[in-house]
């Protein structure tokens, strides 16, 4: 699949980076996290599984370090980088096989390879990156190193600022994560396209629920709309959990066969070309307890509450304020959550919000919301004294405000 998104919007998003880096001082930047990977350069691949990165330079053409056989992938989807390809496992004394030689001659791809015979084969890895920084004259700089990210393990960036002795490594933190926050108009089009295939995906689920219908069945619905609906795999399974294991914060379907006085709970999230447009709701089997209109009602109001004062310049902890003040009123102020929502967009498994802890609408947050901003929207009342309910909506937010963009009822739904 060749990269969606144009020249001019690759050129925006990267003089943006480039524009964090010189207020920081750094000559460059090694970023590991696929979803950064996509955002700069388009890359989009399950290859991530091994160590890649980006060394991306305040001036110049950024280098791409992954395994020498994804070679193609990169020559499909990124044509604007150097590619740096190591190869794990090679004989050190054998220039390559002729098989690896015929691609390279034949596909025309300008690859480097750095070939070791490493202890541990992702020593190849960091060993790429460091003679790729010194072909650069790069390993004098000040140095960012995505060291937060999941994808870069600490043996090999430890290697690679060993290697490079007379550079100034700093933590690039969230530096490029800060950038891509923002969706622009042309991500925000594949954001909407992924909320509708996410109501398809919702609905598909809760006409399947009943009672003796097993949770692999309701799976099944959900998988099938979203493929059918044109969307791709999403970077966390969707959640399907009953009664018996509601609990499991991240645990998903089994064999279970749901029955009458069940409770269904039901989170998921379409994807487009990588961005994520999640949503919640409960499902009651065949009734729904007597409470819970009212408690829904509640779920309902924090949420809107919460979702009111979305809008440019407010701070993410008077989102989450709003949205706990609504339930002190109600009685429930002995229920708090650690956030009200986390912001979501590009994103590869195991997480559609990106690697690492989720950036959130979470109470005492100095975080500043700004136009183009989208948010996993929740409001969870699981294990209340009044009852159960949940309901969570993609948002956006807007120059006035926020606009909801998946909209299924939020009504108590029985089946």
């Amino acid at each position: 699949m060749d990269r969606y998104f144009d020249d001019a919007e690759y050129q925006r998003r990267r003089e943006m980076v480039r524009e964090a880096m010189r207020a920081r001082g750094l000559d460059a930047c090694l970023i590991a996290s696929p979803e950064n990977l996509y955002y700069l350069t388009g890359l989009d691949h399950m290859g991530y599984f091994a160590f890649q990165t980006l060394i991306f330079p305040a001036a110049g053409q950024p280098i791409l370090v992954t395994r020498a056989m994804e070679r193609v992938t990169v020559r499909d989807q990124v044509p604007d980088v150097i590619h740096v390809g190591y190869a794990d496992g090679t004989d050190p004394d054998a220039p390559g096989t002729a098989e690896e030689s015929l691609l390279g001659a034949t596909m025309g791809v300008p690859t480097r390879d750095y070939r070791r015979r490493p202890a541990q084969a992702p020593s190849a890895g960091a060993k790429a990156a460091v003679a790729a920084l010194h072909d650069a004259g790069l390993a004098r700089g000040v140095l960012g190193i995505d060291l937060h990210s999941t994808f870069f393990p600490y043996a090999i960036a430890d290697a690679i600022m060993e290697g490079t002795p007379e550079a100034t490594w700093e933590n690039l933190g969230n530096l490029v994560d800060d950038c891509r926050i923002v969706q622009s108009e042309a991500e925000l089009a594949l954001t909407r396209r992924a909320a509708e295939i996410s109501e398809s995906m919702m609905l598909a689920a809760i006409a399947a629920a009943g009672s003796g219908v097993y949770t692999k069945e309701i799976m099944a619905a959900v998988y099938d709309a979203l493929f059918r609906r044109g969307g791709t795999y999403p970077g966390f399974v969707p959640l399907v959990r009953s009664t018996r294991n509601l609990q499991h914060e991240h645990g998903t379907w089994g064999d279970d066969e749901l029955q009458d006085g069940d409770l269904l709970f039901l989170e998921m999230a379409g994807c487009v070309r990588r961005y994520h447009a999640p949503m919640g709701r409960l499902v009651f089997i065949r009734a729904a307890p007597p409470q819970t209109e009212a408690i829904n009602a509640i779920c309902r109001d924090a949420m809107l509450a919460a979702a009111a004062t979305i809008k440019p310049g407010v701070l993410a902890a008077e989102v989450y304020e709003q949205w706990q003040g609504t339930l002190d009123r109600n009685g429930l102020g002995e229920y708090t959550r650690h956030h009200c929502g986390y912001s979501v967009g590009i994103g590869y498994p195991p997480s559609w919000s990106g690697s690492g802890v989720p950036v959130g609408l979470r109470r005492r947050s100095s975080m500043r919301l700004r136009e183009g901003m989208v948010f996993h929207l929740m409001s969870w009342l699981l294990g209340s004294t009044h009852g159960d309910a949940f309901l969570s909506d993609t948002v956006v937010v807007t120059a006035t405000g926020c606009d909801f963009l998946t909209r299924v009822d939020h009504r108590v739904h029985v089946r």
